[in-house]
């Protein structure tokens, strides 16, 4: 076991973790506003589909964990691409190698379950909400048709250096206005990023078939208990860890 890990409570609650499992910070790169993270651990898993996300807070940390999607899995353990802001974020991104994390998860409907797979998709992410497209990417390639990863600044490019980016300061265009390029009809969207991102790829792509909007949310419990993420929908109320984090556009209104 690695140093620092704390064996846990097997309990289960809906075949997801629901006990904190003890990590360690095993490696990481930084750049001026991101950090790209390896977690590593003995009970961590790592065969999470892309979608789903962990709850993360670092040990004995009185505040509350904060939701982060998957970058990557491997028998490593899991790759986190995060903001270097915000209490746990900045514990990510500067506390020293070995110090202990805790994670509960998966959470969240993976993306596969809940979009058309006969159809083949453009990837919109802006900013560290490409993480969870990334992965996307890895576990479907066959689904992916075009890419539109946007950052405002070129940061990103050294902790990315597999991943095609846009940097909006330099090639004078965001990853909305990318995808406008490169989308053609027939082809559907997984976006994730901004809310402002997420209402002008709305207003342009609303009635189009198979266009999916992955929302951000402050999560609480992860598993739909608390109702804190519920956001209204065509189907009533849904949450955002729960029957989430992806959903189609048809099904958000007010998304405009």
């Amino acid at each position: 076991m690695s140093r620092g890990v704390r064996q846990q409570d097997t309990a289960t609650q809906n075949g997801s973790r629901f006990f904190w499992v003890g990590t360690v910070l095993r490696h990481r790169q930084v750049s001026a506003r991101y950090a790209r993270v390896l977690l590593e651990g003995p009970e961590l898993p790592t065969k999470i589909a892309a979608g789903q996300f962990v709850l993360l807070r670092a040990q004995e940390d009185p505040c509350l964990p904060r939701a982060f999607s998957i970058l990557s899995t491997s028998v490593y353990g899991i790759e986190l691409f995060v903001k270097s802001e915000g209490r746990v974020r900045k514990k990510l991104s500067h506390s020293p190698f070995d110090t202990v994390f805790e994670v509960r998860g998966p959470y969240g409907t993976p993306y596969a379950s809940k979009i058309n797979l006969n159809r083949p998709y453009i990837l919109v992410g802006g900013g560290s909400g490409g993480a969870p497209l990334m992965h996307f990417q890895q576990q479907y390639p066959e689904l992916v048709a075009g890419t539109a990863y946007g950052f405002r600044t070129p940061d990103a490019q050294e902790l990315l250096p597999e991943v095609p980016i846009l940097v909006e300061s330099e090639d004078g265009k965001s990853a909305a206005l990318h995808a406008e390029e490169i989308w053609q009809p027939g082809q559907g969207i997984l976006a994730c990023g901004p809310e402002p991102m997420l209402r002008l790829l709305a207003q342009r792509y609303r009635g189009q078939p198979d266009v999916y909007v992955s929302l951000e949310a402050r999560i609480g419990c992860g598993i739909g208990t608390c109702l804190g993420c519920s956001i209204p929908t065509t189907l009533g109320p849904q949450r955002i860890c729960r029957e989430g984090p992806l959903f189609s556009l048809d099904e958000l209104p007010w998304l405009t």
